[in-house]
C-alpha cells in the first residue's frame, strides 16, 4: 500500500519563514564607566587602578621606593589607603598607623600623631595626598603626617 502523505522534505517549506537579522546600534564604551562599575560591583578596579579615577594626575614628589633617600625631609606622597591601626599614646591620646599603596603598587607607611589625626583623619578608603616628614626606623621609611586629604575623583559618568 502506498502512503498518501507527501515526503517530509517537501512539507518543510510550510514552516520556513523569512527572517531578517537585527541591526544593533553601535555600542558606546567608556573606560571611566567600567572603573565605576567595577568599584560598585566588586569594590576595586580590575581594568585600572583607583589612581585612574582621580581628577589630578599628581602622584607626589616621589614614589614609595625612594622615600628612604629623603630621611628628615618634608615630602608629599600619594597613596591608596589600605588599612589602619589605632593605638593610644602614654597619655591616652589616640594616634594611628596607616598603610598605603602608591601608583607603582608599592607599600608605604604613615604615622598619624594625635595633633595631626585630630585635624586630618583618614575617614574611608580612597586615594590620599599625604604631606609629612620621612623617618627611618630599622631601615624602613615611614611618613610622619603633617597633613593629608582625600583626592577628589572624576565624576561618575553613569549618573550624568
Amino acid at each position: 500500500m502506498m502512503s498518501k502523505h507527501k515526503p517530509v522534505a517537501a512539507s518543510m517549506a510550510l514552516f520556513e519563514a523569512e527572517s531578517r537579522k537585527p541591526i544593533l546600534p553601535p555600542l558606546e564604551e567608556d573606560i571611566l564607566e567600567d572603573y565605576y562599575d567595577e568599584m560598585e560591583l566588586i569594590g576595586f578596579c580590575v581594568t585600572g587602578t583607583l589612581f585612574d579615577l582621580t581628577k589630578s594626575d599628581y602622584r607626589g614628589d616621589m614614589p614609595a621606593r625612594e622615600l628612604h633617600l629623603h630621611e628628615g625631609k618634608i615630602v608629599r606622597v600619594v597613596g591608596d589607603f589600605v588599612c589602619e591601626k589605632f593605638v593610644k599614646t602614654k597619655r591616652g591620646d589616640l594616634m594611628k598607623f596607616g598603610t598605603f599603596l602608591d601608583a607603582e603598587g608599592r607599600f608605604f607607611d604613615t604615622v598619624h600623631f594625635p595633633q595631626s589625626l585630630a585635624k586630618y583623619s583618614l575617614r574611608e578608603a580612597g586615594v590620599y595626598l599625604v604631606e609629612g616628614k620621612v623617618v627611618l626606623e630599622y631601615g624602613c621609611p615611614s611618613v610622619e603626617v603633617i597633613r593629608c586629604a582625600k583626592m577628589p575623583l572624576k565624576p561618575d559618568p553613569r549618573s550624568e
